[in-house]
């Protein structure tokens, strides 16, 4: 199992991460490449199981990779594979952090070296963690987190929402 924890508040950022960016794209070139290859996967295994039901399959088998797979998707999910590995650990904050030094969250997370290694493993729940650090408000024309918050923890198992006086809500800092 994997364990990915989001923090999202508002702090002083000047601008994306560059690695957080090319990951961003990345994954829009992954999404897009398997959505090409499903279209014809689609016809592909159409194809086979009719052919299956009229014939009984000479050789009386299930598909392999070879019969719905061509040479040129393979090839473009092992593109898209190569691009995704990195050299360095994945960035922990979305964006360029102004006071990245002193900033809280950041000290916090690099004191208990939450630092996203592939290493690292949560010894209690037996899974791989990853932190990301989300400086800013959720909204749908953000590029990286492209929707409203209410979207968002939909998604999510669990959510933990430490606030200042409502402990059930999600409350942007406010000047006193």
């Amino acid at each position: 199992m994997t364990v990915v924890v989001f923090i999202i508040y508002p702090a002083a950022v000047n601008n994306f991460n560059v690695e957080t960016l090319r990951g961003s794209a990345i994954g829009k070139q992954i999404s897009d490449s398997v959505d090409e290859i499903n279209i014809t996967l689609k016809n592909r295994l159409l194809d086979f199981a009719s052919r299956y039901l009229l014939f009984l399959n000479e050789r009386g088998q299930l598909p392999g990779t070879t019969d719905i797979l061509t040479p040129d998707d393979i090839l473009k999910l092992k593109t898209c594979i190569k691009s995704a590995q990195r050299t360095s650990l994945p960035p922990v904050c979305t964006h360029n952090m102004v006071y990245d030094g002193c900033d809280p969250v950041l000290t916090d997370i690099r004191r208990c070296n939450l630092i996203n290694a592939p290493e690292h493993r949560v010894k209690v729940l037996e899974c791989l963690y990853a932190v990301v650090f989300h400086p800013e408000f959720l909204n749908s024309f953000n590029p990286l987190l492209p929707m409203e918050y209410l979207e968002f923890i939909r998604g999510c198992h669990l959510g933990i929402f430490p606030s200042y006086y409502e402990p059930w809500g999600y409350t942007p800092g406010l000047p006193f």
